[in-house]
């Protein structure tokens, strides 16, 4: 691996860190901490300043409006956009948007394209990726997926629940995960409007985190009619594409966390500096000193997980192995992070004079959401027994 950052790159970086800090960080300040989201007007007139100054959906190709930048370069960016909760929605690159974005380039028809990815590229429209489903439906087992579709003529009825499914309230379209005919190996993506007949957001679930645009809501279909030209990509590549969408989304996420733990760690040492006790900054104490050690360290070690797994898939090898490893520890490092950053911020850091209270109830998420911890400890110690994976 090459770990020369390029120099375009570099001055990129810089130049998103810099409007971070002065442009995106100072809006928190807006942040609604009961319905755990954003005033729209402050989102749209914060985006139109992103795309005047050339910052629009930087994960894209130029050839669709974005920065043309591979996926060490995303790693680094993404990694920039996450000191700042609110940042990723903001760029047009947030969850689920941004892997919506990469599934539909890569499989949509020109159709599709025209309908939605285009207008998601302008940032007219949101979307949703509906594929979890509540018990006993598909979680961490695709398997148990129960949403179906049955084909009837030229168009498919789909009938089952889903819930966790991001940023469905004020979607409009939904990519839907869903057998076909009762058969788990015929599992295909349908694009669903959400005025379609027979579709219901049942919910937007409560949640001890942020909700972001949309939130994470229930949805229900009940004999919902799918045109044939509505599934994305063909019959039965339903799990083929969202592996093509979910490892590097996945990748996604640990950039953002990474950006995420650094801003808790720094803000931790902006307070540990300025705060005296026993007649000493509490930063010259040889135990604060070690607590920002390990931090700095781990965060350091996660990153470069998810380096070299985003090298591994730039360079067309298989990086599912790599993909759990840094997902597992960027999600273990950013709540050790945030958690030690409020111990050493003490009661400030507790309260909602610091954005660490915030961060702290987001990050918990990162060890559940797409794969819990333990399903990927699961595969990463399952591929090294069986040797599909060695040193």
């Amino acid at each position: 691996m090459d770990f020369e950052i390029p120099q375009e790159v570099e001055t990129l970086r810089k130049n998103i860190q810099s409007f971070i800090t002065e442009e995106i960080i100072p809006l928190e300040k807006h942040y609604d901490y009961e319905k755990g989201r954003m005033p729209e007007d402050i989102n749209q007139q914060a985006r139109a300043k992103v795309k005047s100054a050339g910052f629009w959906t930087p994960h894209l190709p130029k050839s669709e409006g974005g920065l043309g930048l591979d996926l060490i370069g995303t790693c680094i960016i993404f990694s920039e956009l996450g000191r700042s909760p609110i940042a990723p929605y903001i760029f047009n690159c947030d969850a689920p948007d941004e892997g919506n974005m990469h599934l539909l380039s890569l499989a949509a028809s020109e159709k599709q394209k025209e309908l939605i990815l285009h207008p998601l590229i302008k940032g007219e429209l949101r979307t949703g990726f509906a594929m979890t489903e509540p018990s006993p439906g598909a979680g961490s087992d695709p398997t148990s997926l129960q949403t179906n579709a049955e084909k009837q003529g030229d168009k498919y009825i789909l009938n089952g629940r889903k819930w966790y499914c991001t940023g469905a309230n004020g979607a409009k379209y939904l990519i839907v995960m869903a057998k076909v005919n009762g058969s788990f190996r015929k599992t295909t993506m349908f694009l669903v409007p959400t005025d379609a007949k027979g579709y219901t957001m049942v919910r937007e679930i409560e949640l001890m985190g942020s909700h972001g645009p949309g939130g994470h809501c229930e949805l229900n279909f009940e004999n919902v009619e799918v045109p044939e030209d509505m599934i994305l990509g063909r019959v039965g590549e339903g799990f083929r594409l969202s592996q093509e969408r979910l490892g590097p989304a996945r990748l996604t996420h640990c950039m953002r966390w990474t950006g995420m733990a650094r801003r808790a760690l720094s803000i931790a040492r902006s307070y540990a500096k300025e705060r005296e006790v026993f007649s000493a900054r509490i930063a010259d104490h040889q135990g604060i000193q070690w607590m920002f050690a390990e931090r700095a360290t781990e965060i350091e070690m996660a990153f470069l997980l998810t380096l070299k797994a985003a090298w591994l898939l730039k360079m067309g090898k298989d990086a599912r192995q790599e993909t759990s490893m840094a997902k597992w520890k960027v999600s273990e490092s950013l709540c050790n992070t945030i958690d030690m950053a409020i111990q050493i911020c003490g009661g400030k850091g507790y309260s909602r004079d610091l954005p660490l209270e915030l961060f702290y109830r987001d990050a918990r998420a990162a060890r559940i959401a797409d794969g819990p911890s333990e399903v990927h400890k699961m595969v990463i110690g399952r591929n090294y027994v069986s040797e599909k994976w060695d040193f």
